[in-house]
């Protein structure tokens, strides 16, 4: 671990926000050395709310985080609710949209991330831990942290696409083997299918489990098939840009997101760590992540994507 994680893994951040500090828009550059303090404050102000599955009080921490940030950056906020049935009644969720202008018109790129945490940690090698809800460090708040620093950089340096940045709710409810997972990302993909075809995405990508310290990125395989000439730009521009942590080949066949949307047939692509060794239980936390990780994801996604 360098200095600056050994530093940035003392902050204690309990809520502030990071507001901009002046400057309009401008052309594309690259980001500015703030952003890896700017990413993990995102990371540790969700982990101070403690567990966030819907319902909790922690889960409207969350979403109210978020919508402060964006007020914070003068930018528009739709919250869109919806209700998922239940035994218990109806579960009522919201995704969160943050629309940002391009440099030119188009159909979006829409960007997203999921903000809960499982109500349960299923994988825990200990049989009493599996009840309890997860922490989600790296499993909901790494890529809300990245989108939520992309906000910030899309903002300043316009992308040539309108971007859509989507904090999906509901990601991670349902139990195993269960069709109570993904309930935001197909939601949204249902909205879509109101529109018409011209104004849906152009293309999709999800940001989910990139903030662990040990970062191993392989080309997911159902994004390969869906959107291989994206996958193309991401791991090349990581290549140029030195982050070995994206390793060009194909690992692991993974539901996510994504898959709400290949469903619709738009070019939809996932980029997750599935090899993280802390998924689904309660060692899910803040010193298991790293700003160096979520910097080198921030970076490559802003790249490539403020250039489509």
């Amino acid at each position: 671990m360098t200095r600056l994680s050994r530093w940035l893994l003392g902050v204690v951040c309990a809520g502030g926000l990071l507001l901009a500090a002046g400057g309009g828009p401008g052309p594309l550059a690259g980001p500015s050395p703030d952003y890896p303090r700017i990413l993990w404050e995102h990371l540790a102000t969700q982990v101070s709310f403690g567990p966030r599955p819907p319902g909790s009080a922690g889960h409207l921490n969350a979403r109210q985080y978020i919508k402060s940030v964006a007020g914070g950056l003068g930018l528009e906020v739709r919250e869109m609710r919806f209700a998922h049935s239940t035994s218990g009644g109806a579960l009522w969720l919201s995704n969160l949209e943050i629309p940002l202008p391009g440099r030119e018109a188009g159909r979006p790129v829409l960007l997203g991330a999921h903000y809960d945490t499982r109500p349960f940690s299923d994988e825990d090698p200990e049989p009493a831990n599996r009840t309890k809800p997860l922490l989600g460090a790296n499993d909901g708040a790494s890529g809300t942290a990245v989108l939520l620093g992309l906000a910030r950089y899309f903002r300043d340096h316009p992308p040539r696409r309108p971007v859509r940045l989507v904090f999906f709710d509901g990601e991670d409810y349902g139990r195993k083997f269960s069709d109570e997972y993904f309930l935001g990302s197909r939601e949204y993909a249902r909205s879509l299918r109101r529109l018409d075809r011209d104004r849906w995405p152009f293309c999709v990508l999800i940001i989910d489990m990139v903030g662990d310290r040990d970062l191993q990125i392989y080309k997911e395989v159902y994004s390969h098939e869906s959107a291989p000439w994206l996958l193309d730009l991401i791991f090349k521009t990581a290549r140029r840009l030195g982050y070995t942590p994206f390793i060009p080949k194909p690992r692991h066949t993974i539901r996510d997101d994504h898959l709400a949307f290949q469903a619709l047939g738009l070019p939809a692509a996932v980029l997750i760590d599935f090899d993280y060794p802390y998924w689904h239980t309660q060692e899910d936390t803040l010193d298991k992540c790293s700003p160096e990780s979520l910097f080198q994801v921030f970076s490559v996604v802003a790249e490539v994507v403020g250039n489509l």
